[in-house]
């Protein structure tokens, strides 16, 4: 695989895995009031709404540290699915004490606010890791061997 195309399934994955974190974190902020989930259309609506918000911020907020992560896999050749899951947990975990976002939402909303957040960015961020390394990190580096490097 030469590196042009190994650049494009680079971004193709962290942005599925970043969908990925973003839908995981809006599962567990809202499962909490999932018992009272009805067939109402906008209850389906606002979980919609928050999946879409939490995937901007999950993609504002671990966009360039995911980058840094993956340019280390890539260039060391690390395939580790742990690398990946961890350095996910350790992205969702900068980003939550990175922000002081959960204050900031309850100044302005009457929502409750979300319980155990600090586990479900680190369930976040070890989803979107594993999304990422089911997509391209199993092959990290291999894209050296037809450059002849390794």
């Amino acid at each position: 695989m030469s590196l042009f195309v190994r650049f494009f399934v680079i971004i193709f994955a962290l942005m599925v895995s970043i969908l990925a974190a973003g839908l995981a974190l809006a599962i567990g902020i809202m499962l909490p009031d999932y018992v009272t989930v009805t067939t109402d259309p906008i209850e389906h609506f606002a979980f919609f709404f928050v999946s879409f918000f939490t995937t901007g911020l999950v993609g504002a907020y671990a966009f360039l540290p995911a980058l840094i992560l993956i340019g280390i896999a890539e260039g060391v050749a690390i395939r580790s699915i742990f690398y990946y899951a961890l350095g996910g947990a350790a992205i969702g975990l900068l980003a939550y004490f990175g922000t002081n976002m959960s204050v900031r939402l309850e100044e302005t909303t009457d929502m409750p606010p979300v319980a155990f957040g600090l586990q479900l960015v680190a369930a976040a961020g070890i989803v979107a890791g594993f999304v990422y390394w089911l997509i391209a990190g199993r092959n990290a580096g291999r894209w050296k061997t037809s450059l002849g490097a390794v």
